[in-house]
């Protein structure tokens, strides 16, 4: 194969490039290799490029390999990759004769694409089912708390009363968009390149349909030359993972805050919590941190993919593998966010009369408040606006809270503004203060009104069924394409000469 060449691998090349190449390689992508191998050989039968013989021996020695785990084969870091070991060691049990036949009609350029495509796969299958599990976590946590009055917050201040459910119920509608955004990107890797040779094709009468069915893929990269070059499902991929692990971050961000002593809105289970080597008072919520630590990473990888290839030419070149090579790490981090979230959302503890009385005493009924008196008195919002925020700003200077609101205190501001006062009695502005009944009043779709949240969450049941029933019909049509790879081995071997 080095025939070309007039020396040797280079020990520094051996060392630094081939051999860790090979050995991950190995590790990660040594069943997906043999599939491949044996889905070419079939192919090659069937167009009748190879015999029956040249097949049978073909398939049987590639079996042993599969059977052993490729232990048999002494790796040869001067062969430059898995694929050359594994042909030579193939070559050396049944002769150049046959052996030398497996590369017909294919390069290792669209060998290791087709490679690539196939151990990305299986790593994003199961960060599918983890997406999925939170997301049903979540509904069922959001379903217990319709009713549990919550402190909406903007800019980190009370803004208005919602439910610990509504909030919820936000997120996974975050998370129901970076699954559209994963599987969408999963129909973009999961087309075969399989049988574009180098580059240009073949001029060998090959059946590229057949052994990207056998493959598990859903469809061909047509263009030759596309489907060697092309590694931006890495970046689809890459910045799918981000966007969800931005999601993820900033909601561990809110339960982190949530969950200091100032707040104590909630409160993380022992289990997932640490602890101090000096203060033996501390309960450190570790979880959240570690969570929106790792956040960091997938944008790393995104970022660090796009540089890779940003400005490799639209070719197969080596740099492409420095990117498949980088993209490991987000499945990781991601895979551990997802489990960890999930984990804090199960056993995270509410503490609901807490969530409440902050509702009842920090002013986030206000806008209720400015509401009732354009609805009653017919005053403009701006103005109703204005009385309201003097109001507060009283309170604030005399340490009161919004549940110290009087009756003489709103026709005192209501004066100034108007020259007149309101004719409304103690139990309706109690009424319009109090958080619980402001969330009642609610009216417009997508409200923290329970009934509202409630169908909202019946909705999202039914997209989760849909998702994970999608997310199912990924997994059969891969287990389908086995039994078919494995049945049409069956079948060759059986033949007889």
């Amino acid at each position: 194969m080095r025939e070309r060449l007039e020396s040797k691998s280079n020990e520094v090349m051996c060392k630094y490039l081939y051999k860790p190449k090979i050995l991950e390689t190995i590790d990660r992508s040594a069943k997906n290799m043999l599939k491949n191998n044996l889905a070419h050989v079939l192919m090659l039968y069937k167009q009748n490029i190879i015999n029956l013989e040249a097949a049978q021996k073909l398939i049987k020695v590639i079996l042993e390999l599969k059977d052993n785990n490729l232990a048999s084969i002494e790796i040869n870091p001067e062969l430059e990759d898995l694929h050359f070991n594994i042909e030579q060691y193939i070559i050396s049990k049944i002769g150049p004769d046959i052996g030398g036949q497996l590369h017909t009609a294919r390069s290792r350029n669209d060998l290791y694409a087709t490679l690539d495509r196939m151990d990305v796969r299986d790593k994003i299958l199961p960060i599918f089912n983890l997406l999925l599990d939170l997301r049903s976590t979540l509904l069922d946590k959001a379903k217990k708390h319709t009713k549990t009055v919550f402190t909406g917050y903007t800019h980190t201040q009370p803004a208005q009363p919602i439910t610990f459910a509504h909030y919820l119920i936000a997120i996974n509608q975050a998370l129901e968009r970076d699954f559209t955004r994963l599987n969408n990107a999963y129909e973009q890797l999961n087309l075969c390149p399989l049988g574009s040779g180098a580059l240009a094709g073949t001029s060998f009468n090959i059946d590229r349909n057949y052994t990207a069915e056998l493959l598990g893929f859903g469809n061909l990269i047509e263009n030759t030359l596309d489907a060697v070059a092309t590694r931006d499902y890495l970046l689809e991929i890459a910045c799918s993972f981000t966007i969800l692990g931005s999601n993820l971050s900033r909601l561990a961000q809110d339960l982190y805050i949530w969950s200091t002593n100032e707040f104590h809105l909630i409160e993380l289970d022992d289990s997932i919590c640490g602890s101090s080597s000096i203060m033996p008072q501390k309960k450190n919520p570790f979880t959240l941190e570690h969570i929106k630590a790792k956040s960091s990473h997938l944008f790393g990888t995104f970022s660090s993919v796009f540089c890779c290839l940003k400005n490799i030419p639209y070719t197969h070149v080596r740099d492409d593998a420095e990117s498949i090579h980088l993209f490991w790490n987000a499945v990781t981090q991601i895979e551990a966010m997802l489990k960890l979230m999930n984990v804090v959302i199960l056993t995270i503890k509410v503490n609901s009369q807490i969530m409440e009385e902050k509702a009842n005493r920090n002013f986030c009924t206000a806008t209720e408040l400015s509401d009732e008196l354009v609805k009653r008195e017919g005053i403009p919002f701006r103005q109703a606006h204005q009385i309201v925020g003097s109001i507060v700003k009283e309170c604030y200077q005399k340490g009161f809270s919004s549940t110290d609101i009087t009756i003489d205190i709103l026709n005192k501001k209501f004066l100034e503004y108007t020259s007149k006062q309101v004719n409304w009695n103690k139990e309706d502005l109690t009424d319009i203060l109090d958080s619980k009944k402001s969330i009642y009043r609610k009216k417009s779709i997508g409200s923290p009104l329970p009934k509202e949240s409630q169908r909202i969450i019946d909705i999202m049941n039914e997209r989760l069924k849909k998702d994970f029933n999608s997310f199912e019909y990924k997994k059969s049509k891969l287990k389908k394409a086995e039994r078919k790879l494995s049945q049409e081995i069956e079948n060759i071997i059986k033949m007889t000469t």
